[in-house]
């Protein structure tokens, strides 16, 4: 099956958004909000593709529903046109919220414990100031407790109905020292990623809202908007009547390690997802569903909630994007393909000493597999530890500018390969996230039907002397190279350039994930002689 037009995603988008079937008319008149002119017979020939994809289902006379296949096919498909999707979201609920009369924005969750248990801890983070407002939807489903927590964008709408339109820049997670913020710890632009970044951060793990509360140190999901500085006034005011007391500091030129621009205000807001974020710190599966919809505010109960202090003193540092470190990481590879030897970049995980055996194991089947950038990895003790380093594809990107060819990276994601079709089905954009996007994908993928990959560009005049020195490389770094002017894998290319999808340095690794081994990892990480790394038929 070929990957699906923009009218059909919309389509199924429609549909995804009705809790009722759907007919083609109402279906061809929201489509023509959105730019695309087709009429009603237009719209049942695609339906009925989409029927024909086991992607939508007739009900009757009533009009069509998404299935569940459509709804899995919706996450996955047309990864450019999903590029920013997140941010398009954000607008769409901005706009369409309404605080002062009423109607929110919320993020519905589904939390697999005890119900007392999360009412506790619910308790516990809103007490300790770190949600959004003091308003909280909570139910025991018997399997579950579903969860729906106010969303920041309840504080932009404040915003705009005030006559000011705060641009959204990214999400993150904010270290906290003494309980009060510090600084931004990592982002990821909304404008540079298929997936919400603050689900993503949380999935991950790199929160830690229960230390906040327990000791003042921790991590928060924070959200980071801007306006122009002539708001500022205005917005102190709207601060003075806040109801929702979500923000956590603002300012101007730097805010928490951001850089805000000239004649901006920063801002800093709490996360809508902060409640939901220790569930997922201490092990409770939670399903989460950020902006899901839009619900009369008096249908939450009031909970109470002890606001925090402002913080507006300027931070000392500057958060750096991923692309800024690849840069850097390049400079520092000297690997020569006559020589077959200098440094590389490698990437690290941390196992127990218990399970060496079986990582070497897994990844001698790994390499085997042809999963490796080389065939090449490194394993070091270190006390109770075991350090293993892969071989990161940066360093193809600093072996080809030794040779004088500029591969330009652009994103980081999640490759899937099945006999139907390869397609990039999530991607970062490197210059838009703070964190190796590979480090955010490595537990969504699988190594069996969805791999770690980048794609990077190389204009066309240089893809002759590009595919030369791959050959007399010799390694499997490269899996594919793009014709000029045509995308690939789904993701559309600039004039004139190639598509270059890359393997995932850290793919060898996902292997141990996969079977359970305990694994730290860090992307990027240091510097090494290529002859110190052994061959997996050595080991």
């Amino acid at each position: 099956m070929a990957d699906l037009d923009r009218k059909l995603i919309e389509i199924l988008d429609i549909l995804s958004k009705s809790k009722e079937p759907v007919g083609a008319k109402v279906i061809a008149k929201e489509l023509n909000k959105r730019g695309y002119k087709i009429g009603e017979r237009a719209v049942r020939y695609h339906l009925k593709l989409l029927d024909s994809m086991k992607l939508t289902k007739k009900v009757g006379y009533a009009g069509r529903v998404i299935t569940e296949r459509g709804l899995e096919e919706l996450e996955k498909a047309n990864i450019s046109y999903r590029l920013g999707s997140i941010y398009s979201n954000i607008l769409e609920k901005t706009i369409s919220a309404n605080y002062n009369f009423g109607y929110v924005v919320i993020n519905r969750c589904h939390v697999y414990a005890d119900f007392n248990d999360v009412l506790k801890i619910i308790k516990s983070v809103y007490e300790s100031g770190l949600a959004v407002g003091d308003r909280i939807g909570i139910m025991d489903r018997e399997k579950f407790v579903e969860v729906n927590t106010l969303c920041s964008l309840n504080f932009d709408n404040i915003l705009l109905q005030n006559g000011i339109f705060p641009l959204h820049l990214c999400a993150g997670v904010v270290k906290y020292e003494d309980g009060k913020p510090v600084e931004f710890k990592e982002i990821i632009k909304y404008k540079c990623t298929s997936i919400d970044p603050l689900r993503a951060f949380i999935e991950k793990k790199e929160t830690d809202v229960m230390g906040i509360i327990e000791n003042g140190e921790g991590y928060l999901p924070a959200n980071f908007r801007c306006f122009g500085v002539g708001f500022l006034e205005k917005f102190k005011s709207i601060l003075e009547k806040d109801e929702l007391k979500c923000v956590i500091s603002y300012g101007t030129e730097n805010v928490l390690g951001l850089d805000v621009g000239d004649d901006k205000v920063g801002v800093a807001l709490i996360g809508g997802l902060t409640p939901i974020a220790p569930f997922v710190e201490n092990d409770y599966y939670v399903e989460m569903s950020p902006m899901s919809s839009t619900v009369r505010l008096e249908s939450l109960y009031k909970i109470k909630k002890n606001p925090r202090d402002i913080v507006t003193k300027k931070a000392n540092i500057r958060i750096k994007t991923a692309l800024s470190k690849m840069f850097n990481a390049m400079a520092k590879v000297t690997y020569d393909i006559d020589e077959e030897d200098g440094d590389v970049v490698v990437n690290t995980a941390f196992i127990d000493k218990n399970y060496i055996d079986e990582a070497l194991d897994l990844l001698k089947e790994a390499y085997k597999k042809g999963l490796g950038i080389s065939d090449r990895f490194g394993i070091v003790e270190e006390k109770d530890k075991v350090k293993i380093q892969t071989v990161c594809a940066v360093t193809l990107d600093g072996i080809f500018l030794r040779n004088s060819i500029p591969v330009i990276p652009k994103y980081g994601g999640v490759l899937e390969i099945t006999e139907e079709k390869e397609r990039f089905i999530d991607i970062i954009g490197y210059d838009g996230s703070s964190l190796d996007p590979h480090e955010v994908f490595f537990n969504s993928v699988d190594c069996e039907k969805t791999f770690l990959a980048g794609f990077r560009e190389v204009h066309r005049v240089a893809r002759e002397r590009l595919e030369e020195i791959l050959e007399r490389l010799g390694w499997n770094g490269i899996k594919t190279i793009g014709e000029p002017n045509n995308e690939l894998y789904g993701i559309n290319v600039n004039k004139d350039m190639c598509g270059v999808v890359t393997l995932g340095g850290t793919n060898p690794l996902v292997l141990l994930k996969e079977n359970e081994i305990p694994i730290e990892l860090r992307a990027m990480h240091e510097v090494v002689k290529f002859s110190d790394l052994k061959s997996y038929d050595d080991v």
